[in-house]
């Protein structure tokens, strides 16, 4: 099979439903060449799919009304996509070999550079935090768990300090006096307060965390259209890959100037995976027949931008995760990037992840009084501390982080216009501080985005988006 599905066969077999109406499946051969392109096995179409109701409807908006709600591209419009930085990770690298001192070393150097900064941008001298001190002094710390088992809670709670200025120690923390707090394990925090034995630190303020470098203002004049999605891109009951379908046909109706997909694209969770129901192709064979049906069904004036996950069985399932290596010629218009990352589209800055962080922070996370947003706060928490994973331990099996490496790509460089995290979560679209962050939510669930940047000058980018989120 050529892994193409041609847009004619397409229209034979399946009609786009109006917003709000179940959809009509009117030949069963859709399902066939499906199989033919997508699945190894003779694979049953979905009946939770089929029978799915308000395809087409937009389930949550950002700025509406702020800007024109048509997401048609300009004729000819072509975008161009850079990986920002020098330190963007665009190929395999050894991972397995992490020595335990290796990981200490980049731990402590992080910890070190976060608390120059806290400190720098509090205005405050910093003070060994193991050390007695009736008078209040001021620390950096990294929050841990006195315990290897359980989750962490407020009687818990560890601080531990850098190698520099605390010599590596960690003291309890005793939270009573904060009027309120947010805490995970693996959190760098500035902290203010007495600690009368050397033993148990005693915060009563919390250092203002120190922003994101912000990058050039200058923004794109023309309008950018942006589409994606966040797999897995099958139903849990089938692996005939029908949402992915629909979604390349959406793109090739709308002509986006980018389409955004992030892993996992065959998901190591599925079923019919652990099962190693897949007929006689390999796990390979199946990543390379999806990658081949995107390509050669994108239109080449779309933009695409690949993302893999952790969670993907036929990729190096550690985290930074490099770009997928393919056994096939791409085109020009795709880029393969590496889990996280930032690019640039035409000077609108894009950070991007596939780790669920989200739902992993809201499990672990420890607050007190924090009133206000929780989706919101736990955004705030990626910005605070620079990082894209600042949960240390790991939340997650298949979350394998190579502590040398995410010291090196694992952060954030500037302050991003667009952020993209995808969590099973319920989705939503907020302003963050200047920051436009999406969760569309995942494809087997039904739902993914689109974004429309207006392309209006001197204009804040929160001012000048608008977002849907759309059931599949």
């Amino acid at each position: 099979q050529s892994g193409h599905y041609g847009r004619g066969k397409l229209e034979e077999s399946y009609t786009v439903p109006k917003p709000g109406r179940t959809p009509t499946r009117i030949k069963d051969s859709r399902v066939a060449d499906l199989n033919a392109t997508l699945s190894p096995i003779n694979a049953s179409p979905s009946q939770s799919y089929s029978q799915r109701k308000g395809s087409g409807d937009v389930v949550c908006t950002f700025n509406e009304g702020g800007v024109s709600d048509s997401f048609d591209s300009s004729p000819g419009h072509i975008v161009d996509i850079k990986v920002t930085s020098d330190r963007a990770l665009t190929k395999p690298y050894k991972y397995m070999f992490q020595k335990l001192s290796s990981r200490v070393e980049s731990l402590d150097e992080h910890l070190e550079i976060m608390e120059k900064m806290i400190a720098e941008h509090n205005g405050v001298e910093l003070e060994n935090l193991a050390i007695p001190s009736q008078g209040e002094v001021c620390v950096v710390g990294r929050v841990c768990s006195d315990s290897a088992v359980g989750k962490l809670n407020c009687h818990s709670a560890l601080i531990e300090g850098s190698l520099e200025t605390s010599t590596g120690r960690a003291v309890q923390l005793d939270l009573s006096l904060l009027q309120s707090y947010s805490i995970f394990s693996g959190q760098i925090l500035g902290l203010r307060g007495t600690n009368p034995t050397g033993r148990r630190f005693i915060p009563t303020e919390i250092l203002k965390p120190v922003p994101l470098k912000i990058g050039k203002q200058d923004k794109p004049e023309k309008e950018i259209t942006i589409m994606g999605a966040c797999g897995p891109f099958t139903t849990p009951d089938s692996l005939a890959y029908e949402p992915l379908a629909d979604l390349i046909e959406k793109v090739k109706e709308d002509k986006p100037n980018v389409l955004i997909l992030l892993g996992p694209f065959v998901d190591v969770k599925h079923s019919l995976v652990e099962s190693g129901d897949i007929g006689n192709m390999t796990f390979e064979d199946l990543v390379n027949n999806q990658m081949k049906y995107i390509v050669g069904n994108v239109p080449s004036t779309t933009k695409v931008v690949i993302v893999p996950s952790s969670r993907d069985i036929a990729c190096d399932c550690v985290y930074p995760q490099p770009p997928m290596q393919l056994d096939f010629p791409i085109g020009d218009h795709v880029t393969l990037a590496s889990d996280p990352c930032t690019i640039d589209v035409n000077g609108l800055i894009m950070s991007l992840t596939s780790s669920d962080i989200l739902f992993h922070l809201s499990r672990e996370e420890v607050s007190f009084q924090p009133g206000g947003d929780r989706l919101g706060r736990l955004v705030s928490h990626l910005f605070s501390q620079n990082s894209f994973y600042p949960l240390y331990p790991c939340g997650d099996d298949h979350m394998n982080l190579d502590y040398p490496y995410f010291v090196k790509h694992g952060f954030f460089e500037l302050k991003p216009d667009i952020l993209l995290l995808p969590s099973t979560l319920r989705y939503f679209t907020k302003n963050i501080g200047g920051t436009v962050v999406v969760n569309p939510g995942k494809m087997d669930k039904g739902t993914y985005f689109k974004l429309k940047f207006n392309g209006k000058k001197d204009s804040k980018v929160t001012d000048n988006t608008v977002v849907n989120v759309i059931k599949i």
